[in-house]
């Protein structure tokens, strides 16, 4: 299995992206707004809600009980020098 770098940090965006650093500064761009849909993210749908997410131990997490996997984030999210 490979290692994937560690979670950082994360910078929630108003049409629900993630920015997220892992390792060494390594910054990855998360679209969250289709995960909305599923009944345990919808009430993320609250932009002030969303935009309240940390890291903690590794994981992004609200503080209403919703968390992420960060190897999910990382597989499925885009390198920002990538984006335009």
């Amino acid at each position: 299995m490979d290692a994937y770098p560690a979670l950082k940090a994360v910078t929630p965006f108003d049409d629900y992206r993630l920015l997220l650093t892992f390792g060494e500064n390594e910054r990855r761009m998360y679209n969250f707004k289709p995960i909305l849909s599923h009944t345990f993210y919808k009430d993320l749908a609250d932009i002030k809600l969303f935009k309240s997410v940390s890291v903690n131990d590794g994981e992004i997490g609200w503080a209403t009980g919703q968390d992420f996997c960060p190897h999910t984030l990382y597989e499925n999210s885009e390198p920002v020098d990538r984006l335009r």
